[in-house]
C-alpha cells in the first residue's frame, strides 16, 4: 500500500511539473509572439526554451505563418511603392500637356466667336481647370506618400489663418446657402506647423464643407494642451460607412461622385497633419457649443489637432 501511495505521489508530482512547465512554455510563447507581432519586420522566430514535444508542431506552424505574413508584407510594400511611383509619374506626365491645352484655349479670340461657341469654350476651360486640380491632387498625394514632401515647421497663428481662408470662401458658402458660424479666439492660437501645409488642410476642409454641407457649417478653434481646429457641418445623407472610410484614399460618397470628387482631399489633409505631429479624426455627432435647436439632424465633425507653440 505504501509503495502504491509513493508511486501515486511521484506520478502526481511528475504530471504536476509537466503541467507547470507546459503552462510556463505557453506563457513565454504568447509573450514572445506578442513582441514579434509588434515588430513583424524583424526576422524573429518563436523558440522553445525547454523540450516540449507537445508544442513543437505548434511552433513549426506558427513560424511558418509568420514567414507568410512577412512575405506578404514585403509584397504589399513593393506594390505600394510601385503604385506611388506610377501615380507620381502619370500625374507629372499629364500636367505639362494639360497646361499647354489651357494656354491654347485662353489664346482663342473670344471676340470672334458666336455665343454658342463662347459657351463651349467656357465649358472646356472649366473642365480643363477641374482636371488640372484632380491631377495636382494625385501628384501631391504621391509626393506625400513617398516622403519627399518638404515642410518648414515654425510658429503659426491658427486662428489668423482660419479667419483669412474662411473670408476667401465666404462668397461661395453664401451662394451655396450655407450659414457659417465661426468661433475663433481673438488672441493668437500659436501652433507649430508648415504654413503651406496648414493652408492646404483648411482649404480641403472648406471644400469638403461646400461639397457635403446642407445648410450649416460651424468652424471652431480651441486651445489647450494642444490646439484643435473643428469643422462641423450638417450632412443629411452621411452614413456610418462614410465616416469609417472618410480618410481612405479614393473613397467618395454618392454626392462627391456626382460632383467629380477624387476622395483624396481628406486623405491628403490627414497625412499633412500627421507629418506635422498632429492628427485628424471624423465623427458623426452634434458639435459642441451650438444651440440644441440649431444642431438637429446628422452632423459630420472633422477635428484636426496640432502641437501648440508657446509665444
Amino acid at each position: 500500500m505504501e509503495i502504491f501511495l509513493a508511486f501515486a505521489v511521484c506520478l502526481a508530482l511528475y504530471f504536476g511539473m509537466r503541467y507547470a512547465l507546459l503552462k510556463r512554455s505557453i506563457r513565454e510563447i504568447n509573450k514572445e509572439l506578442g513582441e514579434i507581432t509588434q515588430r513583424i519586420e524583424e526576422n524573429r522566430i518563436l523558440k522553445l526554451y525547454a523540450p516540449q514535444h507537445e508544442l513543437e508542431d505548434l511552433l513549426v506552424s506558427l513560424n511558418h505563418l509568420l514567414e507568410q505574413v512577412r512575405a506578404e508584407r514585403i509584397s504589399c510594400e513593393k506594390r505600394e511603392l510601385e503604385f506611388q511611383r506610377h501615380l507620381g509619374d502619370i500625374s507629372h506626365d499629364l500636367r505639362t500637356p494639360l497646361t499647354a491645352i489651357q494656354g491654347y484655349l485662353r489664346l482663342i479670340d473670344q471676340e470672334r466667336l458666336g455665343s454658342e461657341e463662347r459657351e463651349y469654350l467656357e465649358v472646356a476651360l472649366r473642365r480643363s481647370a477641374h482636371l488640372k486640380h484632380l491631377i495636382s491632387q494625385f501628384y501631391e498625394f504621391s509626393t506625400l506618400l513617398s516622403g519627399n514632401y518638404s515642410m518648414e515647421l515654425r510658429q503659426v497663428d491658427l486662428g489668423r489663418m482660419c479667419r483669412e481662408q474662411i473670408l476667401g470662401y465666404y462668397g461661395q458658402l453664401e451662394a451655396a446657402g450655407i450659414k457659417v458660424q465661426v468661433q475663433i479666439p481673438q488672441t493668437p492660437v500659436c501652433i507649430r506647423a508648415d504654413e503651406n501645409a496648414l493652408s492646404r488642410i483648411i482649404d480641403n476642409l472648406l471644400q469638403n464643407a461646400l461639397r457635403y454641407a446642407g445648410r450649416r457649417l460651424v468652424i471652431q478653434v480651441r486651445e489647450g494642451e494642444k490646439a484643435a481646429l473643428i469643422c462641423a457641418n450638417d450632412a443629411e445623407n452621411l452614413t456610418g460607412e462614410d465616416v469609417r472610410q472618410m480618410f481612405r484614399r479614393f473613397y467618395t460618397g454618392e454626392r462627391a461622385r456626382s460632383q467629380g470628387g477624387t476622395g483624396l482631399g481628406l486623405a491628403i489633409s490627414r497625412q499633412l497633419a500627421e507629418q506635422m505631429g498632429g492628427s485628424m479624426t471624423a465623427e458623426c455627432r452634434k458639435p459642441e457649443g451650438v444651440q440644441e435647436e440649431e444642431s438637429n439632424g446628422v452632423w459630420l465633425v472633422l477635428k484636426t489637432v496640432f502641437p501648440c507653440e508657446t509665444l
